[in-house]
C-alpha cells in the first residue's frame, strides 16, 4: 500500500512541476507583448554633454540635435557644491532654429571646490534635464 502511495505522490509532484513551468513560460510571453519598446523622445534626436576641468578652467559644452526642423534651446548652469547642496554660480543660454545647436563656455574656478553642470535642453516643447560631472 505504501508503494502505491509513493508512486502516486511522485507522479503528482512531477505533474505539478511541469504545469508550473508551463505557466511561468506562458505568463512571461504575454508580459513581453504588453510592454513594447517606446521611443524616449519624439522631437529630440540626441544630446551630448561634456564638462571638463583643466587646472583652474572649466569647460562646459552641449550639443542638441532634433529629428526635424524646430526651435532648439540649451541652458547650462554651472553649479558649485555648498553645505546645503549645489548652487548655481553661472548660467549660459542659447537657442536656434533647425536641427542642430551647440553651446560651449569656459569659466575660471576654484580647484578645491566640487562642481557640476545642469543642462536643460528643449526641442519643440519637449524638455530634457541632465547633469554632468567632471
Amino acid at each position: 500500500m505504501s508503494s502505491i502511495f509513493k508512486k502516486s505522490l511522485s507522479v503528482f509532484l512531477i505533474l505539478t512541476i511541469l504545469f508550473s513551468v508551463l505557466a511561468i513560460n506562458s505568463s512571461a510571453e504575454t508580459v513581453e507583448d504588453e510592454y513594447a519598446v517606446m521611443p524616449c523622445w519624439t522631437a529630440i534626436n540626441s544630446i551630448g554633454t561634456s564638462f571638463t576641468i583643466s587646472g583652474i578652467v572649466s569647460t562646459s559644452s552641449v550639443v542638441l540635435t532634433s529629428q526635424f526642423d524646430t526651435t532648439l534651446y540649451i541652458k547650462i548652469e554651472l553649479q558649485k557644491l555648498e553645505s546645503t547642496g549645489y548652487e548655481t554660480i553661472e548660467t549660459w543660454k542659447t537657442f536656434g532654429n533647425g536641427t542642430y545647436v551647440t553651446l560651449e563656455e569656459t569659466r575660471l574656478i576654484n580647484i578645491f571646490e566640487d562642481y557640476r553642470i545642469k543642462v536643460t535642453c528643449i526641442a519643440a516643447n519637449e524638455q530634457h534635464i541632465t547633469y554632468d560631472y567632471p
